[in-house]
């Protein structure tokens, strides 16, 4: 891997990730179809670059990740004021991890993509964001509103992730803001969700496969490309979350949904 492709399959992450559109299909595509990669190293390597991102955000909520990590030691299985977003991560985590690893197993036997169910929620997020203009309903809901059937519904979404074509971030982002969640609450928590979500999964794949079988040099700058991107790249989204109205949010992620169903991008 050359030392322009690593920076620029670094950067592809780093956009991508937090974007209703599948990174790691976006990846594998241009790693075979532009440089010539086998398949099974091109998702390797795309699946590896998930680190960087997952330990951006980290980096860039590491005041949640400390209260979190805190808050275990004297943890208590319930949504009240100190345990909710806590309470929210651990079950939406447990329920994604399960489910998750049993849709991995059946996507691969079968052969779906994820890519049909992406190019529908484009469209029913583009009519909701439409019908919030004309209407009084707005995304008012914050963290302190999180229960526990969010938690069971975002698990459950989550899990979807692990069908080929089908974006992590979008379909939790999706679910948050069709839930009434604002759009900047929707986006961060997605973030945090990512992170316990991602690591599960990235160290039980590598606890089996291993690093990808390349230079390191070259995985070390791809790695911290888009550990630098996916940081500037949260900072981004959420000041543009803060800003954008929520039906027009709404709407913009939608596109980009489609747009990737479609193949632009």
């Amino acid at each position: 891997m050359a030392l322009l492709e690593s920076i620029l399959f670094g950067i592809m992450q780093g956009l991508f990730e937090w974007l209703p559109i599948s990174s790691t299909g976006q990846l594998v595509l241009v790693m075979v179809e532009f440089f010539g990669y086998a398949i099974d190293q091109a998702r390797h390597l795309s699946i590896f670059l998930n680190f960087g991102t997952t330990f951006s955000a980290i980096l860039y909520f590491r005041k949640d990740v400390k209260s979190i990590l805190i808050n275990l030691v004297r943890y208590k299985p319930n949504y009240s004021v100190n345990n909710r977003l806590t309470s929210f991560l651990i079950t939406s985590t447990m329920i994604s991890g399960g489910l998750g690893y049993l849709l991995y197993d059946l996507t691969y036997e079968f052969s779906f993509s994820g890519e049909i169910l992406l190019g529908t929620i484009g469209v029913a997020l583009i009519i909701t964001g439409i019908v919030q203009k004309f209407s009084k309903q707005r995304g008012i809901k914050t963290e302190k509103n999180l229960n526990l059937m969010d938690s069971i519904l975002l698990g459950v979404i989550q899990a979807f992730s692990a069908i080929p074509g089908l974006s992590r971030s979008g379909i939790t982002v999706s679910a948050l803001l069709f839930r009434g969640y604002q759009a900047k609450d929707s986006l961060r928590l997605s973030f945090l969700m990512s992170i316990p979500a991602i690591l599960g999964a990235q160290v039980g794949i590598f606890a089996i496969n291993g690093i990808p079988n390349m230079e390191f040099s070259d995985l070390g700058i791809a790695l911290v490309t888009s550990f630098v991107v996916g940081y500037l790249s949260i900072n981004l989204l959420l000041k543009v979350a803060s800003k954008v109205k929520f039906w027009l949010f709404t709407i913009i992620i939608g596109l980009i949904a489609l747009f990737s169903f479609f193949g632009l991008f």
